[in-house]
């Protein structure tokens, strides 16, 4: 159901595609037709329907999937953002509470969604809301520390425009849910506690791999140790360049100073000249 609803977004937003082709050799011809945020976004749909089949463990009170909830606005970033190919992929972990567990756009808080990536959109619920856990979409006033610190300093080094910085760069998160305990505590996927840890990460790294095929970075870049290690698991990340960003996060350990620390990263790599799209 979920995927039907999803799939059927998708063509409202698509103006090539208006409604899917029956399954037959056609439907093949219309998949390799479809633009590649399409195709990642199929891609994302498959992964929901995986991930509805997992039991939940009771330490987990309520998970939230924005990319269902939030789709008009997920689909808006990715139509605009992943127009093709680009040479550098970041990754970060799962929605932030304030962030895309808002908006349905990865370190999405409100005021980057609605002001520099100019994206606007309604935003449905989840199917259980944890009580500390309200979710209002672009009407959140709580900003999302990691998504300000990250978005602003791409836009900073890209010279004021997102559109420059999406030219050969784009921002994704391996995991599409976010965790809540019962107290509403955010629980994070390197907290998660046993095979349900396993089969999260698992089923997002293959999930992950076939969306790399339609980015096919040269660099990816993972943010957080989390990721990081995922991705060593990765064979299309064994191809490229794998390398590992600091977490924005404030409740990373040692991560004062994070934008200068981060800049100084991205100039060591010699990432900035992508993100200005001078090369």
């Amino acid at each position: 159901m979920i995927k039907r609803k999803l799939a059927l977004r998708t063509a409202e937003l698509s103006d090539e595609h208006p409604k899917k082709a029956p399954m037959s050799e056609e439907t093949t011809s219309a998949l390799f037709a479809q633009s590649p945020w399409q195709q990642f976004y199929n891609i994302e749909v498959s992964l929901n329907e995986a991930l509805e089949t997992f039991a939940t463990p009771p330490t987990i009170s309520c998970t939230y999937n924005p990319v269902e909830y939030a789709s008009s606005l997920h689909c808006a970033y990715l139509r605009r953002f992943l127009d093709g190919p680009k040479r550098v992929m970041f990754i970060g972990m799962n929605p932030g509470p304030t962030g895309m567990a808002q908006t349905g756009i990865p370190f999405g808080n409100v005021r980057t969604v609605s002001e520099l990536m100019e994206i606007s959109g309604e935003v449905g619920r989840p199917p259980v809301i944890h009580p500390k856990r309200p979710v209002v979409g672009l009407q959140c006033k709580t900003e999302e520390r990691s998504g300000v610190r990250l978005w602003e300093l791409f836009l900073r080094l890209a010279g004021g425009r997102l559109d420059t910085f999406s030219r050969q760069c784009f921002v994704h998160n391996f995991c599409p849910l976010a965790f809540f305990d019962a107290a509403g505590k955010n629980i994070t996927p390197t907290e998660l506690k046993g095979p349900y840890k396993q089969k999260i990460r698992d089923v997002c790294l293959d999930a992950l791999e076939k969306q790399l095929q339609i980015v096919r970075p040269q660099v990816v870049v993972a943010v957080g140790d989390y990721v990081y290690q995922t991705l060593q698991r990765s064979e299309y990340c064994k191809a490229v360049s794998l390398l590992r960003l600091a977490h924005p996060s404030p409740r990373s350990v040692n991560n004062t100073n994070w934008p200068e620390k981060a800049q100084e990263f991205l100039e060591q790599h010699g990432l900035i000249q992508f993100m200005r799209n001078e090369v």
